[in-house]
């Protein structure tokens, strides 16, 4: 794919500018180096702030000298938290009073228990995120006259839909809020009414948006552009569909309600994500061999609900080279899933995101959901009305994952794969892709 020297048209790359504006250095002094310097700065004073008014905090770190955290090593030897601490106990976690709460985000944990947690934002937190998304949008080169359909959730205040809008209206954009996707065919009569060059979907929605359009030839692909997907971890093979059928580029955006919902964004050049590290300090404490791990953050300076060293669950791996897009800082390189969504088989471990991609290769498939009951790993791929299944094809893909197939083979696991007819998304449909285990 062709690559896109961005810093060269915009005086400056649009997200490793807003790095530097925001630690407050010239452009050009913009370094790893003195991103890692303001980073354990606010790191120490986050830490101090969050033992002074946190009571969860106060605890935790009662025996630490925030002055004593002089280099990351010393950062990596406190204790980590996660949503397990937070769910039911967000009250303990709070540096302010609650009239400096701009916004309570409720979101299901991931475990079994039932249990909500709530993340607090100040409209800080808030325009922090939209500052960051706005320069994402730029290092996708979105244009001043362009029109965008956002096919987000969006008319709540903080919905993705509502911050994409705020941080796209400076550029110049015309931009609607179609809303979530429930019937395919509905969303995508408004897609060839609107036509724009710009779509914000949810992976999911968007490859059955393309299918759809298949049966018509995709003269979609006539005006889209650029995509950008969301709200979950994104498929390579439904980023191939979407490059295929719509010959447009595909850009994926990593994020979740702890950071604000805006945390990584790929460029044209789609070497990884760019991220946030003046207000996000990500970290991979232990990989494996080929340098994969758990994501930590530490949100740097929030006022109200900071977070510090909180793992994410998401599994990644990072990359420090420099991207032909002309960004200079460290990225994650990818997201392979959630540690929760992990199979394990006996000693075999299989990722439910290489399932998805597996699926997604088949153009009917525009669904699926993933059931597990002891050794009893049960598929149910969901496809439009009137297109064909082919489950044998589905099935070689399925045995093409190395892990899988190691799985099967072995006895350590048993396949039952169906499938059913589907037009659309149920409204309140959860985004994210989860494993449903039964008894455990």
């Amino acid at each position: 794919m062709r690559s896109l020297d961005l810093s060269k048209d915009h005086g400056g790359h649009p997200v490793d500018a807003l790095v530097a504006a925001r630690i407050g250095i010239p452009y050009e002094e913009l370094t790893e180096e003195k991103v890692g310097e303001y980073q354990l700065e606010a790191f120490r004073r986050t830490l101090r702030r969050a033992k002074e008014r946190s009571g969860f905090y106060a605890r935790l770190y009662k025996d630490i000298d925030p002055g004593s955290v002089r280099s990351f090593e010393d950062m990596e030897k406190l204790p980590m938290t996660s949503e397990s601490d937070l769910a039911g106990n967000e009250w303990s976690f709070l540096c302010s009073s609650a009239s400096d709460v701009d916004r309570v985000v409720t979101v299901p944990t991931t475990g079994t228990t039932g249990k909500q947690k709530k993340i607090s934002h100040t409209e800080d937190d808030i325009q922090k995120a939209i500052e960051f998304i706005k320069a994402g949008y730029e290092v996708m080169n979105c244009r001043a006259g362009e029109k965008m359909l956002i096919l987000m959730s969006g008319t709540s205040a903080g919905s993705i839909g509502d911050m994409v809008l705020k941080a796209v209206e400076p550029l110049g954009m015309s931009i609607e809020v179609f809303g979530s996707v429930t019937d395919v065919r509905t969303a995508y009569e408004k897609l060839m009414d609107y036509r724009p060059e710009v779509v914000e979907a949810v992976p999911w929605h968007a490859a059955a948006l393309a299918s759809y359009g298949k049966q018509f030839g995709n003269p979609e692909k006539e005006f889209i552009r650029s995509v950008n997907l969301s709200a979950d971890v994104v498929p390579d093979s439904i980023a191939e569909r979407l490059e295929r059928l719509w010959e447009c580029t595909v850009h994926r955006h990593y994020g979740s309600t702890e950071m604000c919902i805006f945390g990584g964004v790929e460029c044209s050049a789609r070497e990884g994500y760019h991220i946030r590290p003046c207000d996000i300090l990500y970290e991979i404490p232990y990989t494996d061999e080929e340098g994969k791990g758990e994501i930590v953050i530490t949100t740097l300076d929030r006022k109200v609900m900071p977070l510090i060293r909180y793992k994410t669950g998401d599994i990644g791996k990072f990359t420090e080279t420099s991207c032909a897009c002309g960004g200079r800082l460290k990225r994650i390189l990818k997201v392979y899933g959630r540690e929760r969504d992990i199979l394990q088989f006996g000693d075999v471990q299989v990722f439910m995101s290489d399932i998805a991609d597996a699926l997604y290769k088949e153009d009917p498939v525009t669904d699926f959901e993933i059931g597990l009951n002891g050794d009893e790993l049960s598929i149910c791929v969901k496809h439009l009305p009137g297109t064909v299944f082919d489950e044998e094809r589905i099935k070689y893909e399925l045995y093409s994952l190395s892990s899988l197939k190691k799985a099967l083979d072995a006895g350590l696991c048993k396949l039952d794969l169906t499938a059913a007819e589907s037009s659309g998304f149920a409204s309140g449909y959860d985004l994210k892709k989860n494993v449903h285990k039964i008894g455990n």
